[in-house]
């Protein structure tokens, strides 16, 4: 029997100069019985040949690539292949997903993936597979990383130490997926980062792909201490409440921290509120970062336009701040009410989604019509910010200010601003003033 494992395409520039490889797949061919042939796909580097021989075709969706997930699962039952399908999207709209997928599985695929495979063998598959919401840690096996293309990422080994998040940020997905939080025991991770094989350079930096990696302070405390020995680099994301412990921070740089990314989301305390996200001070970021910078952290972080207490002045007010504070790199988007998120919920009972084209919900989209602009003038800011925060003149400054990480942060800002131009092109169909947007 012959199972391949799909990740759809999922590229911009920061993803193609910090690539990092996905554990999703390769984790769950851990799960697979030897007898099995695996092999893993990657769309963001890699061509999808529809007519090779494989009975079992399972692939992993978020929201905005259910379009595409439907097309490529249309065309593999064309040829008699049968289609399985996880993720986000799935686990927020499973009666959707079951339309195009021969079974659907909600949430974590850990202990429900052998038994969807026995079904398969067996001429039994269900239509859907509900994960368990809480996986033995015990359970969970070191993931086969030698089937994925060495040469296709910046940082080929990944790990998950925890999953889930304790917060419920009103936009966020996390929880379709991973409804608690949960960590493994400290010794299991250590050994596993300490078994990373690859390159030199691969095998000395690693990523985190938790959701928030220090949700448990005293749990982070001793990883980091048993980490620091391995003389490893790794880059992960947490919640920006984590500067508020000085120690902490000091033995994650201590362990090899490069690089935090930080859902920071806005610097207007009534847009965090409004979304359930008080955790964050903007009081504490000037002060958080700091401290971060001055151990040798970059900063990324993750920034949301579009929220109801949003006027057209926060794509200015926003780069000032950004700027000024020396942050690394920016991911900004415009705000995504998810299907199946509270916010979306609202947004829908308001008569304010207006789309509900999926491939739409990638974040460079308003789907929705705000509250104090335009959904074109969130649009065209959002461009505005992203051409002004790349500009020569700001990645100097923010590398003059930050001064930690350089070789990765760097290759990022540059990439982002070789692409910068096509941002403005989209405002420039419409007619837009672009130096105007904000």
């Amino acid at each position: 029997m012959k199972v391949l494992f799909l990740y759809l395409f999922k590229q911009n520039a920061q993803s193609r100069t910090l690539r990092v490889a996905p554990l999703t797949h390769s984790l769950l061919a851990a799960y697979t019985p030897p007898e099995v042939d695996v092999s893993i796909i990657d769309e963001s580097f890699q061509e999808i040949d529809f007519d090779m021989e494989v009975d079992l075709v399972a692939v992993t969706i978020i929201v905005p690539q259910a379009p595409r997930a439907h097309e490529v699962a249309r065309e593999f039952r064309r040829r008699g292949k049968t289609m399985v399908c996880g993720g986000s999207y799935p686990s927020l709209l499973p009666d959707e997903a079951a339309q195009h997928f021969d079974a659907v599985v909600i949430g974590q695929g850990d202990q429900v993936w052998p038994q969807l495979l026995n079904d398969f063998r067996r001429g039994d598959l269900k239509q859907f597979y509900r994960g368990n919401p809480e996986v033995p840690p015990e359970t969970v096996p070191f993931a086969r990383r030698e089937l994925l293309h060495p040469k296709g990422y910046s940082i080929l080994n990944t790990i998950q130490a925890t999953r889930g998040c304790p917060f419920s940020c009103t936009f966020c997905t996390s929880y379709a997926v991973y409804p608690g939080f949960s960590a493994l025991p400290v010794e299991r991770v250590v050994r596993e980062i300490d078994q990373l094989e690859g390159g030199v350079l691969q095998r000395k930096i690693f990523a985190f792909l938790d959701n928030n990696l220090m949700a448990d302070p005293l749990w982070s405390k001793r990883l980091f201490r048993e980490m620091t020995p391995l003389r490893k680099f790794w880059i992960t994301q947490a919640t920006f409440s984590i500067t508020k412990d000085q120690e902490l921070v000091k033995l994650a740089a201590k362990s090899g921290c490069k690089l935090i990314f930080f859902g920071l989301e806005s610097f207007n305390t009534l847009s965090l509120r409004s979304v359930n996200k008080s955790h964050n001070t903007v009081e504490r970021y000037r002060d958080g970062i700091k401290l971060l910078h001055d151990c040798g952290i970059s900063v990324s972080a993750g920034i949301i336009f579009g929220f109801d207490d949003d006027h057209k002045d926060i794509f200015s007010l926003t780069l000032e701040h950004c700027i000024e504070l020396g942050i690394d790199i920016i991911g900004a988007n415009i705000l995504v009410p998810y299907p199946g998120t509270a916010i979306f919920e609202q947004l829908d009972r308001e008569d304010r989604i207006i789309r509900k084209d999926w491939s739409k919900y990638d974040g460079k989209h308003a789907v929705f019509l705000p509250k104090h602009m335009t959904a074109e003038e969130l649009e065209d800011g959002r461009n505005w910010f992203n051409w002004e925060f790349h500009s020569y003149n700001s990645i100097l400054r923010r590398a003059w200010i930050s001064r930690s990480a350089p070789w990765i942060t760097l290759p990022v800002n540059l990439a982002m601003h070789r692409v910068r131009n096509g941002h403005v092109e989209e405002s420039r169909k419409r007619g837009k003033d672009f130096s105007q947007a904000a």
